[in-house]
């Protein structure tokens, strides 16, 4: 509780106050109107609100500065434990906002260890459920799959080299630009969810590789105006591709 109520970052949801009695804590936090992300994706409005890439993308890299500032500009660090699509809420402009702080803990040292393993199945970094060490790298595998939410399928899509198979047809359909951006980003995923914790990049890091992958309003639809060069691809000479 008090962890969470020192926190202050636009892509972290804002403890307002709480209430407890002998059994319970009820904490009051900002209202977020478009609820979850994990809602979003997979609930009964999934496929009809988060269909323009630049929301997607818009999400993904809010939730990225949001676990950034735990890891780089908090300390000691903060590790969150819990990254998936169900603790990221949506505020009124679908901006993405980490919630639920329940299992974070500070670190003041390397490969600190925990007496359990906790989070939620799936995203747990697999080093950590064999060592029960903990550091911000678990962090970053989690994030890896909750980027896309569907991360282990589209590993396979790339390693059978089909990854564009693997962009959601809805918005990828949207113009030749847009599955260039998806694909750039797909691949930063997957670098999060590599086996060994060291060759995962920093948050830090992936914000700059995102930003490579920056959507461009005009290059959203062919409608739009923009067909100039539309067969060129954008990241051919980006110094982040030899990253990938």
């Amino acid at each position: 509780m008090n962890l969470l109520g020192k926190l202050r970052h636009r892509n972290i949801v804002r403890l307002l106050g709480y209430l407890h009695n002998e059994n319970d804590v009820m904490m009051v936090h900002e209202y977020m109107p478009n609820g979850s992300l994990g809602a979003a994706l997979h609930g009964k409005q999934a496929g009809k609100i988060l269909v323009d890439w630049v929301f997607k993308y818009s999400i993904a890299l809010g939730v990225t500065h949001g676990l950034a500032y735990l890891h780089h500009d908090c300390h000691p660090l903060v590790i969150h434990r819990d990254i998936k699509s169900n603790n990221i809420l949506l505020d009124s402009d679908f901006e993405a906002r980490i919630v639920d702080f329940g299992l974070a803990r500070t670190m003041s040292h390397k490969n600190e260890t925990v007496s359990m393993v906790a989070g939620s199945y799936g995203y747990i970094a697999l080093e950590y459920g064999y060592t029960l060490k903990v550091d911000e790298k678990s962090d970053i595998y989690s994030y890896g799959v909750e980027a896309i939410d569907i991360v282990e399928w589209v590993r396979k899509k790339v390693n059978n080299k089909t990854s564009e198979s693997a962009l959601d047809p809805d918005v990828a359909s949207q113009c030749k630009h847009v599955q260039e951006e998806m694909l750039l980003v797909l691949k930063i995923t997957l670098l999060c969810t590599a086996k060994l914790p060291k060759e995962r990049p920093s948050m830090r890091d992936i914000i700059t590789m995102l930003g490579e992958a920056k959507p461009r309003r005009k290059s959203v639809c062919q409608n739009w105006g923009y067909t100039a060069n539309k067969d060129k691809i954008i990241f051919a000479h980006s110094p982040v591709v030899g990253l990938l």
